[in-house]
C-alpha cells in the first residue's frame, strides 16, 4: 500500500509540473515550442479590446515598444506568482520603450479582475480574453499563464508557457529596448 502511494504522489507532481509547462526556453527569443499549441504566428493578430480602465487597446499600440503579452487568470496559482516581477518591471521601466499587458482569461471578466488587478497593484494595462480568441490569434493559449514578447513592429519574438522565467530573459529584453531607445 505504502509504494502504491509513493507512485501515485509521483504521479501527481510529474503530472503538476508537466501541467504548469515551467521547463526552460531553448534559446532566448527564438520562438520557443509551447506544449498543447499550435505553431506560433509571425505577427500579432489584429484586435481591438477594451481596457479596463477605459479607453481601448489594438495591435498599433505595439507599435515603438517591446511588449510582453501575459495571458493570466485570477485563479491560476503560477500567474498569481509571477505578476510581482511584472509589476516591479513595469515600474523600473516606466519611462522605456516598453509595456506589459495583462489578458484575463477569467470568466467573470473585469468585475473579478479589477479588485485582484488593484489588490496586487498591477500597473499595466488589462484585457479581457474570455472566448479565447486572442488566445487563438496568438497561436493557441492551452494553458495559463503564456506569455509572449512582442517586438516593436509588432513581430512575435517568443512564447513562453508557464512561469515566465524573466530573470532568463532580462538581458535580451534589456537589449531589445535599449536598442529602441537609440
Amino acid at each position: 500500500m505504502r509504494s502504491g502511494l509513493s507512485i501515485l504522489l509521483l504521479s501527481l507532481t510529474a503530472l503538476v509540473l508537466f501541467a504548469c509547462g515551467d521547463k526552460p526556453a531553448a534559446e532566448p527569443f527564438s520562438l520557443v515550442p509551447m506544449t498543447g499549441r499550435a505553431q506560433t504566428p509571425e505577427m500579432v493578430p489584429e484586435f481591438e479590446r477594451d481596457l479596463m480602465n477605459g479607453g481601448t487597446f489594438t495591435q498599433a499600440d505595439f507599435d515603438g515598444k517591446i511588449t510582453l503579452v501575459n495571458f493570466w487568470a485570477t485563479w491560476c496559482g503560477p500567474c498569481v506568482v509571477e505578476i510581482p516581477e511584472f509589476v516591479a518591471l513595469k515600474e523600473e521601466w516606466k519611462d522605456r520603450p516598453f509595456e506589459i499587458l495583462g489578458v484575463s482569461m477569467d470568466e467573470e471578466g473585469f468585475d473579478m479582475v479589477r479588485p485582484f488587478a488593484e489588490d496586487f497593484y498591477m500597473n499595466y494595462p488589462q484585457i479581457l480574453d474570455v472566448q479565447g480568441e486572442l488566445g487563438e490569434g496568438f497561436g493557441g493559449v492551452y494553458a495559463l499563464p503564456g506569455t509572449f514578447v512582442v517586438g516593436s513592429d509588432g513581430k512575435i519574438l517568443s512564447g513562453y508557457l508557464g512561469l515566465f522565467p524573466i530573470k532568463e530573459y532580462m538581458p535580451d529584453l534589456e537589449m531589445l529596448v535599449a536598442e529602441l531607445e537609440g
